[in-house]
């Protein structure tokens, strides 16, 4: 009896089942400038046999500065936000909106200064966001690089993000990897 042969749907064929972690940090160029960086991803794209590997994104690990005490009546609100794509903003913010940004997150702190002190909320600055389809499917990513950008309000602070990517390769057809690169451009 011939034995089956068994398709590889979460891997793409690459049978890569241990993921690797990605770490870098992203630090705002001046105290509450909006500053994107870039972070080279290591792979080589080289087709073999009418395929190209790509970064399949699983989850991701960030920690956010934290926020500074409130030093006046008014200060009331600072905020810190991070996004990750695959195209460089510069220095002009970007948002969820956009097409090219796959991951990010947005934090607020408001607190109350009084003279019978500071009242400040507090959010946990280290956030798990599983970028899966459910099913163990991630992001793909098909760019030498991906960009970080770092916004905040309020801190008087230069902040840095701190990321680890959990990320495996995959292989796709050449056409969908031009699609790719096309749409994330």
């Amino acid at each position: 009896m011939k034995r089956q042969r068994v398709t590889e749907t979460l891997t793409g064929g690459t049978g890569d089942v241990s993921p690797q972690w990605m770490s870098f940090a992203a630090a705002q160029s001046g105290a509450d400038t909006t500053t994107t960086t870039t972070q080279a991803i290591p792979v080589q794209r080289m087709p073999q046999g009418g395929r190209a590997q790509v970064m399949e994104v699983l989850k991701m690990v960030v920690e956010l500065p934290t926020f500074p005490a409130i030093a006046s009546v008014t200060e009331a609100t600072d905020s810190h936000q991070f996004f990750i794509s695959t195209t460089s903003f510069g220095t002009t913010a970007t948002t969820f909106a956009e097409p090219r940004v796959f991951a990010g997150w947005t934090r607020i702190n408001q607190a109350v200064f009084t003279a019978a002190g500071t009242y400040m909320s507090n959010y946990d600055n280290t956030k798990i966001m599983d970028l899966t389809d459910g099913a163990g499917h991630g992001i793909l990513v098909a760019t030498d690089n991906i960009f970080i950008q770092v916004i905040s309000v309020g801190t008087g602070l230069t902040n840095t993000v701190r990321i680890k990517l959990l990320y495996r390769w995959k292989n796709v057809s050449l056409q969908e990897y031009i699609g790719i690169v096309q749409s994330q451009q």
